[in-house]
């Protein structure tokens, strides 16, 4: 059992309150992961140190808000009055027996004083209080103390996602496979076969994808994209047959034009690399791309022959719960 100090403590492990605390986790976040927030988390840091101003509203909205659906779910440490670790639990989404932990964070100076062992500790318990049957979290693969941590803890991994970027290209995209695979072809998906294509997807995609990184594919998904009248937002590759063996989708995450591509065991670079060209036609080339897969070794093959650059290795993990 972790020892909480209530919310008025000002040193040690104590709940978040919006109110106290906002622009201090804002400062703590930015400080921690100075070297991965792009424009968007940015943006969220900014908007984080406006709404501290009115904490005291949303301190009252509150009241009105279920466990683990508050404006800032989990626990601060603080030291001086200053929050220098913080951890945020709250419920997955609706439908599912899950907690997610996420922005576990600690200043650098005081690392290593089992800080973040007792704020995730700290959630895990009160995700279990309010009926979690599991918790899950992502980290970064090249951060072996938080994995040596988590894993303690009792989490195990569940998959791995690879986040990519192509940078905007100057000259115009042009394909090297326009006369295709004999034996197979690349055509836009049909809005009839959004289910079909829904439950290949829940069969390729591994478990942190589909946990982390779900996709819906709506009717709406299949219509045509706004930069051409005959450009697809789905493509998929499949044998004569009709046998589906890859497929490309391009959603908005995070603001940012990002193709989610998923390929079966039968798949090969060379499959991967014409599905992705043809979904790339039609996409201005001056505009950055992003590309989010699971560790298929032949669509990195393919990202990485097409200009595409890996950002960084996600490593899903989840701690089940019911056990105690």
């Amino acid at each position: 059992m972790v020892r909480v100090a209530g919310r008025e403590a000002t040193s040690g492990l104590r709940p978040a309150d919006v109110r106290r605390d906002l622009r201090g986790i804002a400062d703590l976040l930015e400080e921690a992961f100075a070297s991965e927030l792009d424009e968007i988390g940015q943006r969220i840091i900014r908007e984080m140190r406006f709404w501290s101003h009115l904490g005291w509203l949303l301190k009252g909205l509150e009241w009105f808000l279920p466990p683990g659906e508050t404006f800032v779910p989990g626990y601060v440490w603080v030291e001086g009055r200053r929050v220098v670790g913080y951890a945020m639990v709250r419920r997955f989404r609706p439908g599912l027996e899950g907690w997610l932990i996420a922005n576990v964070a600690v200043a650098p100076e005081f690392r290593g004083r089992g800080i973040g062992r007792a704020l995730v500790s700290a959630c895990l318990e009160y995700a279990r209080a309010h009926g979690a049957q599991w918790a899950a979290l992502q980290v970064r693969a090249d951060n072996t103390p938080a994995l040596r941590l988590y894993r303690s803890l009792g989490f195990v991994e569940i998959g791995r996602i690879q986040i990519w970027r192509r940078e905007a290209w100057r000259a115009p995209f042009l394909p090297t496979l326009s006369s295709g695979i004999p034996g197979y072809r690349v055509r836009p998906a049909r809005p009839g076969e959004a289910s079909t294509l829904s439950a290949w997807i829940a069969a390729a995609e591994n478990p942190a994808m589909r946990l982390f990184e779900p996709l819906g594919l709506l009717p709406m998904t299949l219509a045509p994209w706004p930069f051409s009248q005959r450009w697809k937002t789905l493509w998929m590759l499949e044998t004569e047959g009709g046998e589906i063996v890859a497929i490309a989708v391009w959603i908005r995450r995070e603001g940012a034009l990002t193709l989610r591509a998923f390929l079966a065991g039968s798949g090969t670079p060379q499959h991967a690399r014409w599905l992705v060209e043809t979904a790339l036609m039609g996409i201005p080339p001056r505009l950055p791309v992003m590309a989010l897969t699971g560790e298929e070794p032949a669509l990195s093959a393919a990202l990485l022959s097409l200009g595409f650059q890996p950002i960084r290795t996600l490593i899903g993990m989840r701690c089940d719960l019911k056990a105690g």
